[in-house]
């Protein structure tokens, strides 16, 4: 599964776009002060039932953010780490 993560400068996540791995490859428009990063997140598989999908990326923003310790024009794709750990809000 492919997933990339819009966030904030402090990794706070905006949105989540996800696609099937072996689907084509696409990307997303941030504006100003956003940046979009690929990420991947654990316990979440196209084969859920929608509802389940749903609850799982809900959780995701509110539970995670994107780790910022890198650049994001450097490092392309990103780990998400707990709110409230290192590096972040």
């Amino acid at each position: 599964m492919k997933v990339i993560a819009v966030h904030d400068a402090v990794g706070e996540i905006l949105s989540l776009v996800v696609s099937p791995e072996d689907g084509p490859d696409f990307g997303v428009e941030s504006h100003a002060g956003e940046f979009a990063r690929t990420v991947e997140i654990p316990g979440l598989s196209l084969d859920m039932p929608d509802p389940e999908i749903y609850r799982r990326l809900e959780e995701v923003t509110k539970t995670l953010r994107v780790d910022v310790t890198d650049q994001p024009e450097l490092a392309p794709s990103a780990q998400l780490v707990a709110k409230g750990g290192p590096s972040g809000s």
